[in-house]
């Protein structure tokens, strides 16, 4: 495999053809709450620790990540997707919008609880704070394919983007009602599409690549897949089959990441850096985000899922729901011994 990786110049290419790269970014909008506290004592009243409060985090989620790690990437992101009419809603429209992410498109429904996950960790005041509960609220019904504007959204932006990315955290965005349109819609406007789907990736069809990770992989596969390479191909291929993709990478863990596209023997990635992470919340946003602006800059898909690999190794090393600049990719690549063999090196 070492011997078939483009070169350090080439990748380095790459990461700088993705700066403005306008993405559209079709998505479920999940603000990320992380309360940090100390543990003070037991409480009398039930055997369960009282925290004294340290901090709170509020940071873009779901769908939202996404379209962040494609800023920070210094792509372009214009974010189609709804919020509720609730002081959450505005919080994370705020987010976004301070950080330099189209938010024009998203729609306020006044039915709809803005999602929230909210996370509690604790520990002592000099050890690192560990995830003991979550707790989620927000949602509601399905948006209606005539009623929302998404749609309408869809079509208007199809044109003046290069490419579309569909986060799908399954909360009453895309449904079988609208994933037809909607991608319907993005093949009419010529745009390469990007899914990212928790539990409804095999209603999308026609699409440029999808990231699952192995348990999604494995839920449209039909069985188990597990640590068997030879099982693992055949369910890349009959994935992209299924699904008429160009490209599939599922992500497997620990494990790295696994690239099955038409026109190679598939390529199986290991991990980048350490498999000892920190923190896995959003790193598949991280992935199809880097993956996508790629692909959509000019690489091909073997150079777009070795910068989402050195993407999401770096992003599971930090904690809470985080991003990955160009400038971490760039030392990625400088710095990656796989790179110094074979006749590719730079």
């Amino acid at each position: 495999m070492s011997s078939a990786l483009p070169s350090r110049r080439v990748l380095l290419e790459t990461i700088d053809r993705m700066a403005g790269v306008k993405v559209l970014v079709v998505a479920d909008l999940v603000l990320d709450e992380f309360e940090y506290g100390e543990i003070d004592r037991v409480s009398r009243e039930a055997p369960v620790l009282i925290l004294a409060h340290r901090r709170t985090d509020r940071l873009p989620g779901g769908g939202a990540n996404a379209a962040h790690n494609v800023r920070a990437l210094d792509g372009r992101p214009i974010v189609v997707g709804r919020v509720g009419r609730d002081e959450t809603g505005d919080a994370l429209l705020a987010l976004l919008g301070e950080k330099g992410i189209d938010v024009s498109r998203v729609w306020r429904d006044a039915a709809y609880r803005t999602p929230v996950k909210r996370r509690v960790l604790a520990g002592s005041g000099h050890s690192v704070k560990q995830q003991i509960v979550r707790m989620d609220r927000g949602g509601g019904s399905p948006v209606s394919p005539e009623a929302a504007p998404l749609l309408e959204a869809v079509k208007d932006l199809a044109g003046p983007t290069q490419g579309a990315l569909v986060s799908d955290y399954s909360l009453g965005l895309l449904h079988p009602g609208t994933i037809g349109p909607l991608a319907e819609a993005l093949r009419a406007g010529g745009r390469p599409i990007f899914v990212d789907s928790r539990a409804q990736l095999r209603l999308f069809h026609g699409i440029t690549a999808a990231t699952p990770n192995l348990q999604e992989a494995e839920a449209v596969f039909g069985g188990p897949v597990g640590d068997d390479v030879a099982r693992l191909a055949r369910a890349g291929a009959l994935l992209r089959e299924a699904l008429r993709a160009e490209a599939i990478v599922v992500t497997r863990g620990s494990r790295g990441m696994s690239l099955f596209s038409g026109t190679a023997d598939p390529v199986h990635l290991p991990v980048y850096g350490t498999d000892e992470v920190a923190d896995v919340t959003g790193a598949g946003d991280t992935v199809i985000s880097a993956f996508a602006l790629a692909l959509l800059g000019g690489g091909t898909h073997l150079e777009a899922a070795l910068l989402a690999n050195y993407a999401g190794g770096i992003v599971v090393m930090k904690r809470g729901t985080a991003t990955v600049s160009r400038d971490e990719l760039r030392h990625a690549v400088r710095t990656d011994p796989a790179l110094d063999a074979g006749p590719g090196r730079a």
